[in-house]
């Protein structure tokens, strides 16, 4: 059984994300906070073991990338899944650069976060096709912003020939 900490504000959507966790018979409920210090609690706490952290990234006291780098200090193994209304691409590759392995925006948000998150133990990374369509065109653009460095020119030891009938060699 995977353990789950879930970091979420929103009492509702706290609730629902705990439901979701408490119906898949392959998650247990590590622990459900609402802030950054509680989950900082959480994740030092000894004989506490975390392996999925699900969280928001705008939380009262603080931000989710607080989160993700304490449970990536404390639990190196656990694989963090960030849920969150910032759909901007800073947000989304700050979460990837602080560990990250899904991004799901809120609005988009699967019916099932259960199924999200086995698919992410199972090795997938899951992210809204509305996150993927704009970290790609960012990198699109900066792949368009960039040229190809120029052709490189092959120099050879070779002599040139002196007499058009002796033959070139290397």
């Amino acid at each position: 059984m995977w353990r789950v900490l879930i970091v979420e504000d929103d009492p509702e959507m706290r609730g629902f994300f705990e439901s979701c966790v408490a119906r898949s018979p392959a998650l247990t409920l590590a622990g459900c906070v609402g802030t950054v210090a509680h989950a900082k609690d959480c994740l030092t706490r000894p004989g506490l073991d975390v392996d999925v952290l699900l969280t928001d990234l705008g939380l009262p006291d603080g931000s989710g990338l607080e989160v993700i780098q304490q449970a990536r200090l404390t639990h190196p193994a656990c694989e963090t899944l960030v849920i969150s209304m910032f759909g901007d691409e800073d947000n989304v590759l700050a979460s990837i650069e602080a560990g990250a392995l899904g991004y799901i925006h809120k609005d988009a948000a699967p019916e099932d976060i259960a199924q999200t998150i086995l698919e992410m133990k199972a090795g997938g990374s899951p992210i809204s096709p509305m996150i993927a369509r704009r970290v790609l065109a960012k990198y699109a653009t900066r792949q368009a912003v960039v040229p190809p460095p120029p052709p490189r020119r092959r120099r050879s030891n070779a002599r040139p020939c002196r007499a058009a009938s002796r033959r070139c060699s290397a």
